[in-house]
């Protein structure tokens, strides 16, 4: 090969080769003293030209729009061509160049028409640029241009993918004439979303791993969060998890032949700070359904851009409302995917209390709104949350408890306001349900009240009509590790139970206690509920209870209660949180 030209050089530089071209440019710079030194020559003279580039400044957003126009990797040589712990000097040179050129490039317009503001986000994103390389031997991402993700995720990762946060993976592996393939992430502080496949050895897309993924047998970790020098990152609620696999959601989409694995990456720190630049998230399959195999493979996923992105603003507005429950808002923060609020409370976590809230905007329009997972779905004030972020949303403080709730994107140019809707306390209960079994076998119906809540109790009725998910039982069963399903003997009762306006929409059975009229106590209980309703502010619950292995009925089943939850409602109290643009 000839010795290259001033073109080459530049294509080289601007990183506009394929990569065979790419490694032939490289392969010969490796060996000709004479093209180094062009390179190096023609590398001081543009390292000369860049420290006058940027002066003035931009218009205060302005930051933002160049970074987004920029991949988390600018360019896609910071990859050694050769293997080596530190690169020749001309390489480590043109590697940095390069980096600069590639900001340089996206900022242009704005160079020309007012200079380059130099501002502390922007500056860490050039830092983190001029700084780290990517993971392992896999390619940078590049922006993605017909993003899986933002067909099939939720909206928070759509918007992201859409925004240019999706990052192109397309990395397999394949085994018994099955290929898995990754073939894009989406991640902030927040959470990630990962697209994937199972095809069979002519292409056609299986479903077989989602079914692995959730089911409950799989003891082992079929994916692992690592940092970019290999720790494994794990939650400490999960280290000794018996199913670690749960913490991960799983939707196939089969008219798109991909599935969608997500889940959130909150609990891995306890401070968003400190949320590595680099992930790489490791795949190690051994078995599809019945086929055993290795299916293993690591995706690298690069933090940069969706931290630089990502804003927190403190806000520490406290309240403490005649209840006696002491609320401080203490942050919101804007990531591309959602928003988290975070919230403590003083009382103990283990106490029974609760809040809903709205986050109004400066024209009135809720655009999110928490209520207690508590509350039955057809009486939740819930708007705008993200449902799948599957953790412990509360975590014990030294004076209370600290809640975190999620919500899908919201317009940052609005000025927005927290308001307080509901509070939920553990109140006294007197309900004392003496259920005579006689009657019961009689078909009569028992009835109960305590503080306006009404409760029938009768003998459960099995429906000859009624859907049941496991194949010849229609009673209550246990589903074993291996799949299959055992018969469970005990006794069913049916109840209904409606509530009265003050009550909280939450299911009153958490506080029943069952005995008999010798006062022995039954503590293998499972309620079965098939009803919830929510209608003329009372809710409505119906089902039935499960007495495990009571095979011979006392005289009497005797239901009481000291506790029942109420709704405090329109608690006023509202404070501005956030200041749009």
């Amino acid at each position: 090969m000839n010795c290259l030209t001033q073109r080459q050089l530049i294509a080289y530089m601007e990183d506009r080769l394929t990569l065979v071209n790419k490694r032939n440019v490289e392969s010969h710079l490796d060996h000709c003293t004479h093209c180094q030194h062009q390179l190096e020559q023609w590398i001081d003279e543009l390292h000369q030209t860049e420290e006058t580039m940027w002066e003035d400044s931009l218009s205060a957003n302005m930051e933002q729009k160049i970074i987004q126009m920029l991949s988390p990797h600018p360019v896609r040589v910071l990859n050694p061509a050769i293997p080596s712990n530190q690169p020749p000097a001309w390489k480590q040179r043109s590697i940095t160049i390069m980096k600069r050129m590639t900001i340089a490039a996206a900022a242009l317009t704005v160079v020309v028409s007012g200079g380059m503001l130099v501002s502390p986000t922007f500056a860490s994103y050039v830092h983190a640029a001029f700084t780290n390389s990517p993971i392992g031997k896999a390619d940078p991402v590049a922006p993605v241009s017909n993003s899986f993700l933002q067909q099939i995720a939720d909206k928070g990762i759509a918007q992201a993918a859409k925004n240019g946060f999706a990052q192109s993976v397309n990395v397999s592996a394949t085994d018994q004439g099955l290929t898995f393939t990754v073939h894009e992430v989406v991640a902030d502080p927040l959470r990630i979303s990962i697209a994937a496949s199972l095809n069979d050895k002519n292409g056609k897309p299986l479903d077989s791993f989602m079914s692995e993924m959730v089911r409950r047998s799989n003891r082992e970790p079929l994916i692992t969060i690592k940092d970019k020098q290999g720790n494994i990152l794990t939650p400490s609620e999960e280290k000794n998890a018996q199913y670690p696999n749960n913490p991960w959601h799983v939707s196939m989409y089969a008219e798109q032949g991909v599935m969608n694995l997500d889940r959130e990456l909150r609990s891995y720190f306890d401070d968003i700070s400190k949320v590595p630049d680099e992930l790489i998230v490791e795949f190690n399959i051994k078995q599809l359904d019945d086929i055993k195999g290795n299916w293993k493979l690591s995706v690298p996923v690069d933090m940069k851009k969706a931290k630089a992105a990502m804003k927190t603003h403190e806000i520490n507005k406290a309240y403490t409302t005649p209840q006696g429950l002491k609320l401080n808002v203490k942050q919101i923060t804007f990531a591309p995917s959602g928003v988290e609020m975070v919230i403590d409370r003083t009382l103990a976590p283990s106490e029974k209390n609760a809040y809903s809230y709205e986050l109004v905007d400066e024209k009135g329009k809720v655009v999110a709104a928490w209520d207690s997972t508590s509350i039955i779905h057809e009486a939740s004030k819930r708007n705008n949350l993200i449902n799948d972020v599957k953790w412990d949303h509360t975590q014990s403080t030294e004076s209370g408890a600290r809640d975190f709730h999620y919500f899908y994107p919201i317009d940052e140019s609005q000025n927005l306001t927290f308001k307080l809707g509901s509070v939920y306390t553990e109140e006294s209960a007197k309900l004392n349900a003496k259920l005579d079994t006689n009657r019961l076998e009689k078909k009569e119906v028992i009835t109960a009240e305590d503080q306006g809540d009404q409760f029938t109790f009768k003998e459960y009725q099995k429906d000859p009509n009624a859907v049941v998910d496991v194949e010849g039982y229609d009673g209550h069963y246990r589903m074993n590790d291996d799949g299959t399903a055992t018969k469970l003997e005990g006794y069913h009762l049916a109840f209904e139970a409606t509530l009265s306006p003050d009550a909280a929409a939450m299911g009153p059975y958490q506080y029943w206690t069952i005995t008999d009229e010798t006062g022995k106590k039954y503590e293998d209980i499972e309620y079965l509920i098939d009803k919830t309703e929510y209608e003329n502010d009372r809710a409505i619950f119906g089902g039935t209870i499960f007495l495990e292995n009571l095979t011979t009925l006392p005289k009497q089943l005797i239901i009481t209660s000291e506790n029942r939850m109420v709704e405090h409602k329109n608690v006023e109290w509202e404070v501005p949180i956030y200041a749009g643009k």
